[in-house]
């Protein structure tokens, strides 16, 4: 009888390995990081009133979230992003919008988030919204955050969060997501193939 439950263990663990080798080629053939259906359209708030995702459909979106509070994680991957913007043409530049959303509007403001991102380029936006719309266009994009409570730090608390670049094609369907860390060069290329794409 115990040899009949391990046997099943294994066959078990290893169709569930199967299953899941198979749904990752799957999804690196699509193009899409994500769990198919996630990503989306969603709207948010900008120092100029809402802001859809799909108002930026002909366009390649980059969308990063995270906080302005941020000490180093948030910072570098959008000057990542900034620099891989600036190895394209200015054609290339043209069709790209990149967005940065706040999960933290009790600091964040679109109008301090407009300022901010001033200092990352002409060609982002910052939106942020009430948490309650930050945590359903989060689970659609399979962000994962938490507050954090600092004892004895004016910072008073911080943010754990998911730090993914997700790069949207001109339709508004995710195609790559990047990992905090991704080299400015890589970036770019998945841009550009993005933007080449009819």
């Amino acid at each position: 009888m115990k040899i009949n439950k391990t046997i099943t263990f294994w066959l078990l663990a290893v169709l569930f390995l199967a299953a899941l080798l198979l749904a990752q080629q799957m999804l690196k053939q699509q193009g899409s990081g994500l769990i198919p259906g996630n990503g989306g359209d969603f709207t948010l708030q900008s120092v100029d009133g809402p802001v859809s995702l799909h108002d930026y459909r002909g366009k390649v979106v980059a969308l990063y979230f995270g906080y302005m509070s941020c000490p180093d994680i948030c910072p570098t991957s959008l000057w990542n992003l900034s620099s891989a913007l600036q190895m394209l043409t200015p054609q290339q530049a043209e069709q790209v919008q990149s967005i940065f959303v706040s999960l933290d509007p009790e600091r964040d403001s679109p109008l301090a988030m407009s300022l901010f991102v001033k200092g990352f380029g002409d060609r982002f936006v910052g939106l942020t919204a009430d948490k309650p719309t930050l945590d359903k266009v989060a689970r659609q994009y399979s962000v994962v955050y938490e507050k954090v409570p600092l004892k004895d730090s004016a910072m008073g608390y911080v943010l754990d969060h998911s730090s993914v670049i997700y790069l949207i094609d001109k339709q508004g369907v995710v195609q790559y997501f990047t990992p905090h860390g991704t080299a400015p060069e890589e970036l770019r290329d998945d841009l550009v193939k993005l933007i080449e794409e009819d």
